[in-house]
């Protein structure tokens, strides 16, 4: 990578900080959620992971060495750019390649919180998004693998389904040139695909395993925080999904690390 392409692009993360966030992990304690500490920002410690992953994909030394710092000094950074920590913010945290950090907090409005929680048959609550699937493929790269502000073709692919403002209630699915499902242009999806045993099994009949699947990433995608925490949890598996497996008015799940889980059912046709 040349020193003018490494100077064009940010590593990012977004994240939703809620001084609500502690009470509702308290009140369902997981062994799986991986911030003990319970603070008010969102899955914290994957995020920070994830920021190292990129700088070390990219050899941003300097970045890696700002990320490397213990969750507590993390933890002392974020809090400085938090303008009201009794009200929620949307925060993106940007890291260049000279290991320079900063947060741009927005306002956000305030969500039922149980929604960060992996989904429950019950937790129906939410209007589903639509979802659209890309016309174009993308090629996987390690700006489809790791977040940055390099992301014309996330742009691309939103246009190109109609979704002209980030607060549309609608996704579009990016497809590689094999016709995988990688990511949501946002998110990070799921499918209900319940596998069976085969019949020579002892199990046949029996479905296994959990009933939610997301896209491996060697199809492509991002390796998302709500992804990981999802798979942690046992909500989901791995495995390929193509865009011709998917079926117009499914129900899915669609998640990210400012919103948590979200309905979505596939628009195919119109």
């Amino acid at each position: 990578m040349d020193k003018e392409m490494a100077s064009s692009f940010q590593i990012i993360s977004t994240l939703r900080y809620d001084p609500a966030l502690p009470n509702v992990l308290r009140a369902s304690p997981s062994e799986s959620y991986p911030d003990t500490l319970c603070t008010p920002y969102y899955l914290l410690p994957y995020h920070q992971d994830r920021l190292l992953s990129a700088a070390q994909c990219f050899k941003w030394q300097a970045a890696i060495e700002f990320l490397e710092k213990d969750r507590d000094q993390f933890l002392q950074f974020l809090d400085t750019f938090i303008p009201d920590k009794t009200k929620p913010w949307r925060l993106r945290i940007v890291i260049d390649q000279h290991g320079v950090g900063t947060v741009e907090a927005n306002p956000t409005t305030t969500i039922d919180l149980s929604g960060l929680l992996v989904p429950s048959e019950t937790n129906t609550s939410s209007s589903p998004w639509r979802v659209y699937v890309d016309t174009q493929p993308t090629t996987p790269s390690a700006f489809t693998t790791h977040k940055t502000t390099a992301r014309d073709d996330y742009t691309s692919a939103r246009l190109r389904s109609g979704i002209q403002s980030p607060q549309e209630q609608a996704e579009v699915l990016v497809v590689n040139p094999q016709g995988e499902i990688m990511e949501g242009s946002i998110t990070t999806p799921y499918f209900r695909r319940k596998e069976s045993v085969s019949e020579t099994d002892d199990r046949a009949g029996q479905a296994i395993g959990p009933d939610w699947i997301t896209p491996p990433l060697s199809s492509g995608g991002n390796a998302g925080t709500t992804r990981r925490y999802a798979l942690a949890q046992g909500f989901c598996t791995e495995k390929i999904i193509r865009a011709t497996d998917l079926i117009d008015g499914e129900e899915c799940w669609l998640s990210n690390g400012a919103r948590g889980f979200i309905r979505g059912i596939v628009v195919l046709k119109g």
